[in-house]
C-alpha cells in the first residue's frame, strides 16, 4: 500500500515538473521575437531515495528552479556596439541639418570638386551669389553710368550679404537644436538611472531567498542598460558578496549607480558659455558633491550625448566660422578698395557686421551714391572689386578665392559626413554580429522550444498515464478488502 501511495505522489511531482517544463516552453516561444528576453530552462533535479526495507524507492524529481541563459560578456559586447552606432547615428543626424544649412552639397557621382545647390534651394547657394555678385561689378564697370547696372550691383550684393546671415543664422539653429536634443536626453538618462536603481532593489527582495530566481527583472534591467547605451558608455558589475543579483554601473571610471543607490544625476547647463568651451555644458552633479565631474572635449562620454556636443561645436561651428571669414574678408577687402571713391570721407561699402548678422550693406549706399571711380565716369575702383572675385584672398590661405574657401567650407562638412555614413555602416554590421552571437547563445529557438513542448507533453502524458494505473490499482485493493 506504502509503494503505491509513493509512487503516486512521485508521479504527481513528475505532472508537476512536466507542467512547468510547459509553461516555460510556451513563454520562450511567446517572446521569441523580442530581442531583450533571454531563454528559460527549467532545472529538473532528483529528490534523492529512500530504504523501504523491502528495496531502495526513489522520491521522484522536481523542478528545482530556473536557469537563464544570459551571458554578461556577451551582454558588455552588445552594449559596447550599440554606443558605438549611436554615436555615429545622432553626429549623422547633426552634420545632415548643417549640410541642409549650408544649401550646398558636395555631389559624389562627378568629381570630387562638384559643389551643388540643395534641393528646392531660392537662387543658389552663397557661391551662386558671390559669383553673381562679382559679376555685377564686371557689369558696373562696364557701363559705370547705368542706373540699371547699379540696381543690379546693389541688389545682388543684398542678396549675397543675405544668404551670407541666413546661412550663419541656419547653422545656428542646428546647434540650438542639438542644444534642446541634449537637454531631453540628458532627462532620459537620468531617468534611466533611476530605473536601474529600482530594478535592482527589486531583484535583491526577489531574489534574497532564491539566488538568480527573478529572470525576468534582469531581462528588464538589461534592457534598460542597454538603452542608456546608446546615450552614453557604460560599464556594469556585480556586487559581491551579498549583492543579492545587483549590479554596479559606471562610465569611464565615473559611479553612477550602486545597487538601489542612484549616485548623481547629469545636467547640460544652457547657462554657461558655449562658446568658449561648449564640452563643459555638460556636468554630473554626484551625492557626493566631492565627485562632481565638469567634461571637457577629452572626456566627454561616447554615445548621443557626447557625440551631439562634438559634431556642434566642432563640424557645426567651424562651418560657422568658415563663412564668418568670408563675411569679415569680403568686407575688409572690398571696403578698403571703394574707400577710394572718396580718400577723404572713406565710404563703407559693407557696414561692421549688425546683431544677428554677419555681414550688413550700408543703406546709405543707393543707386544714386554708388560710384565705381573717384573721376566721373570713369570704371577702376570697379574693376578692382570686379577682380576680387578672381584673386587669392591671402587671409583665408595660399591660393584660396572667396568662393573657394567657401566651397572649401562645404567640402570639409560633407566630408566628415560621407565619413560618418562609411563609419555607421561598417559599425552597423559589427553591431548585428554581436547582437547575432549574443541570440545564437540567449535567443529563442522555434525548432528547440517546439521539440521541448513535444518532449514535456509526451512526459506530461505518460506520468498522466501513471497515475491512472496506481488509480487502478488502488481502486481493485480498496474493493478487496471489502470495504463497505
Amino acid at each position: 500500500m506504502s509503494g503505491l501511495i509513493g509512487s503516486l505522489q512521485n508521479s504527481s511531482s513528475a505532472l508537476r515538473v512536466h507542467s512547468k517544463g510547459l509553461e516555460v516552453a510556451g513563454k520562450n516561444l511567446a517572446n521569441i521575437n523580442n530581442r531583450g528576453y533571454s531563454k528559460e530552462r527549467v532545472e529538473i533535479g532528483d529528490r534523492g531515495s529512500i530504504n523501504t526495507g523491502i528495496a531502495t524507492e526513489s522520491m521522484g524529481v522536481e523542478a528545482m528552479g530556473l536557469r537563464q541563459n544570459r551571458d554578461p560578456l556577451l551582454d558588455k559586447s552588445v552594449m559596447r556596439e550599440i554606443t558605438s552606432t549611436s554615436s555615429l547615428e545622432a553626429a549623422k543626424k547633426v552634420l545632415q541639418s548643417a549640410e541642409t544649412a549650408l544649401g550646398q552639397f558636395l555631389d559624389r557621382t562627378k568629381d570630387s570638386t562638384s559643389i551643388q545647390n540643395a534641393t528646392g534651394a531660392n537662387g543658389g547657394g552663397i557661391s551662386d551669389a558671390l559669383t553673381d555678385f562679382f559679376n555685377a561689378w564686371e557689369s558696373f564697370s562696364v557701363k559705370p553710368n547705368d542706373s540699371g547696372e547699379k540696381q543690379l550691383l546693389l541688389a545682388k550684393a543684398q542678396i549675397l550679404a543675405d544668404k551670407i546671415n541666413a546661412t550663419d543664422n541656419r547653422l545656428e539653429q542646428v546647434q540650438t537644436d542639438a542644444d534642446a536634443q541634449l537637454t531631453t536626453d540628458v532627462g532620459v538618462v537620468n531617468d534611466l538611472l533611476a530605473e536601474i536603481a529600482k530594478t535592482n532593489e527589486y531583484i535583491a527582495k526577489a531574489e534574497l531567498v532564491k539566488p538568480f530566481s527573478a529572470v525576468d527583472l534582469r531581462d528588464q534591467r538589461q534592457a534598460k542598460l542597454e538603452e542608456l547605451s546608446q546615450y552614453i558608455n557604460v560599464q556594469f558589475e556585480p556586487i559581491v558578496p551579498d549583492g543579492l543579483g545587483q549590479i554596479k554601473v559606471t562610465s569611464n571610471g565615473l559611479d553612477l549607480v550602486n545597487g538601489k543607490n542612484v549616485l548623481g544625476a547629469f545636467e547640460y547647463d544652457l547657462t554657461s558659455a558655449a562658446p568658449v568651451a561648449p564640452a563643459t555644458r555638460l556636468k554630473f552633479n554626484a551625492v557626493d558633491n566631492s565627485k562632481d565631474q565638469t567634461f571637457t572635449t577629452a572626456t566627454l562620454p561616447e554615445g548621443k550625448l557626447g557625440a551631439q556636443i562634438t559634431a556642434s561645436s566642432s563640424d557645426v561651428q567651424a562651418a560657422r566660422a568658415g563663412i564668418s571669414l568670408l563675411a569679415n574678408n569680403l568686407k575688409t577687402s572690398i571696403n578698403s578698395v571703394y574707400e577710394q571713391v572718396d580718400t577723404t570721407k572713406k565710404p563703407q561699402f559693407f557696414l561692421p557686421p549688425a546683431a544677428g548678422s554677419k555681414l550688413t550693406l550700408n543703406p546709405a549706399i543707393t543707386a544714386d551714391t554708388l560710384k565705381g571711380s573717384a573721376k566721373t565716369g570713369a570704371n577702376d575702383i570697379a574693376l578692382q572689386i570686379a577682380s576680387l572675385g578672381t584673386d587669392a584672398i591671402a587671409a583665408l590661405g595660399t591660393n584660396v578665392t572667396f568662393v573657394g574657401h567657401f566651397n572649401k567650407t562645404v567640402t570639409t562638412l560633407a566630408q566628415e559626413l560621407n565619413t560618418t555614413n562609411i563609419r555607421l555602416e561598417d559599425q552597423k554590421l559589427s553591431e548585428e554580429m554581436a547582437v547575432s552571437n549574443r541570440d545564437s547563445y540567449s535567443g529563442v529557438s522555434q525548432d528547440e522550444e517546439m521539440t521541448d513542448l513535444m518532449k514535456f507533453q509526451r512526459s506530461f502524458q505518460a506520468s498522466a498515464r501513471h497515475v491512472n494505473v496506481i488509480d487502478t490499482l488502488l481502486e481493485q485493493v480498496v474493493n478487496r478488502l471489502g470495504v463497505g
